[in-house]
């Protein structure tokens, strides 16, 4: 006995569920590793300014060009399971920094820590917006960082670049692991 148009369509709709998730536990598992690339570049970031904070501009020009190269390294390793992830990946961090970089010239001049919030926070409403339309743990990431990153701008004033290692590597690392347990 052949199944009904409602039965086929309810079987097809259960397909597409099951691929759907499939395919959301492999982005996990890929945006995983990034976001440990990237907790642990931003944490080494803040930490060395903290240390040496007369040699901000050049930390964290070698810091992003280390964490790109590293990043591309893991999106061609993510290559295979997702065409296209090289380019992608390239644009989006692109994009960030860009957005950055305009965001400097046109507010010119910030503080130190005006400029530091500009990318965590950009980042944080890339990952609200992605977990608002696929993802729910991006939500939950974005979120996390731009209240945690926003409190660090507010409240720690004497440490700042320590609590913001903290904050912004900090969440990454730990977003990584949770993801990394789907």
């Amino acid at each position: 006995m052949s199944p009904s148009p409602e039965e086929a369509a309810a079987a097809l709709r259960a397909i597409n569920s099951v691929q759907a998730r499939a395919a959301g536990f492999q982005d996990y598992r890929a945006e995983s590793r990034q976001l440990m690339l990237w907790g642990v570049v931003n944490l080494l970031g803040c930490i060395f300014t903290a240390l040496f904070p007369s040699l901000l501009l050049l930390i964290w020009l070698v810091v992003v060009i280390v964490g790109l190269l590293a990043g591309v390294r893991l999106a061609r390793v993510a290559q295979e399971s997702m065409p296209g992830i090289v380019w992608r990946y390239l644009v989006l961090v692109g994009s960030v920094l860009l957005f950055a970089a305009l965001i400097h010239v046109v507010m010119w001049p910030l503080t130190p820590q005006q400029g530091s919030m500009v990318v965590p926070l950009f980042v944080a409403t890339l990952y609200a917006i992605r977990g608002a339309q696929s993802r729910p743990r991006y939500l939950i990431i974005g979120a996390s960082l731009a209240i945690l990153c926003f409190c660090c701008f507010l409240f720690a004033t004497a440490h700042y670049w320590w609590w913001l290692a903290l904050a912004w590597g900090g969440t990454f690392i730990v977003s990584s692991l949770w993801l990394r347990r789907t």
